[in-house]
Formats: structure tokens, C-alpha cells, sequence
């Protein structure tokens, strides 16, 4: 086999890889740009890092949210029990852990996406996108969703990205103050809770809505 037939298969590979398994934030967006040129001696193959980016960045943040999830259950029992602030303190130390990984990822997501061209052809199925039909047949919510149209309709899908890398950092600033009470063994009031958990949630259903239309138009 040749040297070239090898770039070429080396490089489906590595897409097709990333497209196994359609997940919950932004995943499949990166069919939106150019890949690289397989022929040239830059073997980067642009998609497939911007996949593996969002696949990464989505990892670290769902297991934050998960972590954050879980200080909530302690939060929830300590009515019963009283509250361990040492557990409490490592539960939320690996939210922001997690956290500041996926907001390093994202950053690099947007760096790679900012300089990569848009597939064009991608861009014309996004523009074209039945959004409100989808949206009421999905059932999703009205309010994330139309933030979605609103990068999507327009083909900004690395919109998308800064959008999740904001997000990220947002909560993350309420997360280190969390953090900071239960190091003195103080609990942040429950209504600043529920809003790091609302911006968790709304966060996390705008990738995973994100990646329901890019399924949708593959």
C-alpha cells in the first residue's frame, strides 16, 4: 500500500471514530467544517480534532455536573444527618476539576474552530433546518432550543463553542465560591445553589440539543 492510500485511511479512520457514538453536548458538530487535506504533509485532520475536543470537553463537564449533582444529594440528606463538610469539600474540589478541564478543552475547541472553514454544504442544511418543527415533535424546551436556532439558523457553530466555553467559566466563578465557604465550613445559601444547578442544566440540554439537530442532519 502506498504512502498515500495509507493518509487517507489513517485519516477515516480517525473520523469515523469520532462518529461511533452521537452523544450529549455539541457532539457531530464537527462535520460543520472543512477537513484537512489528507494529501499534504500535514496529516492534522481538522474534524477529527474538533470532535475529539467536543467529546472530551463534554466529558469533563458532564462529570462536573454529575459531581455537583451528588453535593446536592449531601446537601439534600444533611436536613437528616447533618452536613460533612470535609466529604462536601472533595465532592465539589472534583466539580471544579472537572470543570476547569472541560473550560480548557473549550478553549482550545475554540481556538482550532475559529481558524478552520466552514463546510458549506453543511452550513446550507443548518440555514435550511426545520427548527420549530423539530423542536415541537423532539418536545425540547422551547427557551434552550431557541438559543440553538439562534447559532444554528445561522450556521454559527462556533457560536456554539464560545457559547459553552462562557457557560463553563460561569459557572465555574460559582463554584469557587462554594468551594470557598465549605473550606471555612460554611454553606453557600441553597438559592445560590439552585442557580449554579439551573445554569448546569440549561447549559448541558443547549449542547445535547445542539447534537440532536446535527444527528438529525447527517
Amino acid at each position: 500500500m502506498n504512502k498515500t492510500k495509507i493518509i487517507i485511511l489513517t485519516v477515516l479512520m480517525t473520523f469515523f471514530a469520532y462518529h461511533l457514538y452521537p452523544a450529549m453536548i455539541a457532539n457531530e458538530s464537527g462535520r460543520g467544517f472543512q477537513p484537512g487535506n489528507p494529501l499534504t504533509a500535514n496529516l492534522v485532520n481538522d474534524i477529527a480534532t474538533i470532535n475529539q475536543y467536543v467529546i472530551e470537553g463534554g466529558g469533563y463537564y458532564l462529570k462536573s455536573d454529575s459531581d455537583f449533582l451528588l453535593f446536592l444529594n449531601k446537601v439534600e440528606m444533611a436536613g437528616l444527618n447533618g452536613l460533612n463538610y470535609d466529604e462536601a469539600l472533595r465532592i465539589v474540589n472534583s466539580a471544579v476539576d472537572n470543570l476547569e478541564k472541560a473550560r480548557a478543552t473549550y478553549f482550545k475547541l475554540t481556538i482550532l474552530a475559529d481558524a478552520t472553514p466552514y463546510d458549506l454544504a453543511v452550513q446550507a442544511q443548518l440555514v435550511s433546518f426545520d427548527y420549530k418543527g423539530f423542536q415541537e415533535g423532539k418536545g425540547f424546551n422551547p427557551i434552550v432550543f431557541k438559543a440553538v436556532e439562534g447559532f444554528l439558523s445561522k450556521g454559527d457553530i462556533r457560536g456554539v463553542y464560545h457559547k459553552l466555553y462562557d457557560d463553563v467559566s460561569r459557572i465555574l466563578s460559582r463554584l469557587y465560591r462554594v468551594k470557598a465557604g465549605l473550606e471555612k465550613s460554611e454553606l453557600t445559601a441553597i438559592s445560590y445553589l439552585w442557580d449554579i444547578h439551573q445554569h448546569y442544566a440549561d447549559s448541558i440540554f443547549f449542547g445535547q440539543y445542539v447534537a440532536a439537530v446535527f444527528s438529525e442532519i447527517k
